[in-house]
């Protein structure tokens, strides 16, 4: 399946909110792209930006990344099977 995409890393999220809506909707363009923010953490606060946000709902989880990653979905192939959801 081709799918285009459009990356935006947001290594901090209140850089990304101190910018302007301009250059928000430049890299973002909510008119014309799906939005799904994916982040390893809670990400209530993506919801802003995002028509779908992939994130941790739980706390104080500890153990080695992969097994981690498995288990809240944040695999290739889970991110995958999820983001395919909503652009099938």
């Amino acid at each position: 399946m081709d799918v285009p995409v459009n990356v935006v890393s947001v290594p901090c999220f209140d850089l990304l909110c101190e910018q302007s809506e301009d250059y928000i909707d430049e890299i973002i363009n909510p008119d014309e792209t799906f939005v799904i923010a994916v982040e390893a953490a809670s990400a209530m606060e993506y919801y802003k930006f995002a028509d779908h946000v992939i994130g941790m709902n739980s706390f104080g989880e500890s153990g080695p990344a992969g097994e981690l990653f498995e288990k809240f979905g944040f695999t290739t192939d889970k991110l995958v099977a999820s983001i395919k959801k909503f652009v099938a």
